[in-house]
């Protein structure tokens, strides 16, 4: 199922609709932002997401980390190891 998520990209100055489908990786969403940001924000690929207060795995599915329709995410540049 189609899911619109509510995206903020650190550096970014707008808030960005992105559609996801439930079973696409978490990453899938950063992936999807870094894109549709590139002309104001330059892409790292490596990144973190974030809803609701907790940093959410990038492996686990938009459905299983509990996303549903505009709810709100916010995606961080991953830390330097």
């Amino acid at each position: 199922m189609l899911v619109p998520l509510y995206g903020f990209l650190l550096g970014d100055t707008l808030g960005l609709i992105v559609l996801v489908q439930d079973t696409d990786p978490v990453a899938r969403i950063a992936e999807s932002l870094e894109q549709a940001a590139c002309m104001r924000v330059v892409p790292t690929g490596r990144n973190r997401v974030a809803s609701g207060g907790r940093e959410l795995d990038l492996e686990m599915t938009v459905a299983q980390a509990g996303l549903a329709a505009l709810d709100r995410v916010d995606v961080y540049p991953a830390k330097a190891d």
